[in-house]
């Protein structure tokens, strides 16, 4: 591929999608509009693991066959996603003392102590994915983002350690290598889709991220514009799919169009109306009323956002989301949800959609394609290369495509 395309691939529990970008100059900016897209239904994962690698690696190859064929390109490279509920996070802390002349803090500094904070012990069959910079303190004096030329004695470093599960991350790579693709990084699904939905002044005053998929639930908080906390629950929109199939006694497809359809069933004017079932296995149809969806689906959408409530009330920052929720993924339209949520956390909760990306942006506008257009943007921001902290520290992928024969 040329190199003002990027390619985001999410690869979920509920669908493969592949989304073909330009980078457009646009005076001194850049700027992304979507080519090309293909999304194909998921069925070599669950829950966020790969549990069938030939259906996997043939998911791959058709959502990029069809990105292919509607942009007109051949792709080779892609940023890909990477979640499950082994993905674990660590805070840490590195501090040096600066030594350099007139004691000017510079990029080697925020190396060293980048170094000195990421040097913890992990098992064996554990690699850090993420190195994420939270917060610089400079001899005492916190909250500061970039100490580069700020003069010191002392420089502290809070970072944010993200780490997987060895077996996941080398079947991931192996099923991408098998269908053709160079990974240009394995990035956290929760940054790629905060890419997508947040705003920065969300980030910095500090918003939780409720990712609803097929077979999980991805949660991410942040504050002063940095990721705080990164977790994974193993309950998804195909949770609410199940419940109703066998609260109604339905076929999974059938209930899966009437979950889109009515909901939770919290519809006051709905409540009322009688719909009808099908029946399963040659049964006949037979009707019930729109409350019983609530009294189906309701409690599962109580139990995901009480779990989510409860993993932040864990890692104490019950009070560091002051510009409230945002909830994407492809459960987010599903009737009843904001209410529920309002009624968990209290707090203000809105639709994540994408935004900041153009061209055939209408087809995929969507908050099913949060990840795989988050992973577009995310893939830009690393070309234009801030200044941030590289995000696969110590050649973990470079070992890791060596290992599986990249």
């Amino acid at each position: 591929m040329k190199d003002n395309y990027l390619v985001g691939i999410d690869i979920g529990s509920k669908k493969v999608a592949a989304i073909i970008g330009q980078v457009k100059a646009d005076g001194e900016r850049e700027e992304l509009e979507v080519i090309g897209y293909g999304k194909v239904d998921s069925s070599g994962m669950r829950k966020g693991v790969i549990v069938d690698m030939k259906a996997t690696i043939e998911d791959i190859k058709k959502s990029v066959k069809e990105a292919e064929l509607t942009a007109g390109v051949e792709v080779e490279s892609a940023y890909v996603n990477i979640s499950g509920s082994h993905i674990q996070s660590i805070r840490a802390k590195g501090s040096i003392n600066i030594t350099g002349k007139n004691r000017e803090i510079t990029q080697d500094d925020v190396d060293r102590a980048v170094t000195h904070g990421s040097s913890i012990m992990l098992p064996n069959e554990r690699d850090i994915i993420h190195i994420l910079r939270q917060e610089f303190v400079v001899d005492n004096q916190d909250e500061i983002k970039n100490p580069i030329g700020m003069i010191g004695s002392n420089l502290d470093i809070y970072i944010l350690i993200v780490t997987a599960a060895r077996a996941s991350t080398k079947n991931l790579l192996t099923c991408l290598k098998k269908a053709k693709i160079n990974v240009i990084e394995m990035v956290l699904s929760q940054i790629a889709t905060a890419e997508a939905v947040l705003t920065q002044d969300e980030k910095e005053l500090g918003v939780a991220l409720i990712d609803i998929g097929g077979g999980t639930t991805d949660i991410a908080l942040y504050e002063k514009g940095a990721l705080l906390f990164a977790a994974t629950i193993g309950v998804g929109g195909y949770n609410f799919t199940n419940d109703l199939a066998i609260g109604t006694r339905t076929p999974i497809d059938k209930a899966e169009m009437i979950k889109r359809k009515y909901g939770c069933g919290t519809d006051p004017n709905q409540r009322d109306q009688n719909i009808e079932i099908p029946g399963v296995g040659g049964k006949k149809s037979r009707m019930i009323s729109v409350s019983l969806l609530a009294d189906i689906l309701k409690p599962r959408a109580e139990e995901i956002f009480d779990m989510v409530k409860r993993k932040i009330e864990e890692e104490g920052f019950e009070n560091k989301i002051n510009a409230g929720i945002v909830i994407t993924g492809g459960s987010a339209y599903l009737g009843g949800l904001l209410e529920v949520a309002d009624d968990i956390f209290a707090a203000p909760v809105r639709v994540g959609k994408p935004y900041g990306i153009g061209g055939l942006i209408d087809k995929v506008n969507s908050p099913e394609f949060s990840t795989s257009l988050g992973l577009l943007k995310y893939g830009l921001i690393d070309m234009r290369d801030r200044g941030m902290i590289r995000n696969q520290p110590s050649g973990f992928l470079q070992k890791l495509k060596e290992y599986v024969g990249f």
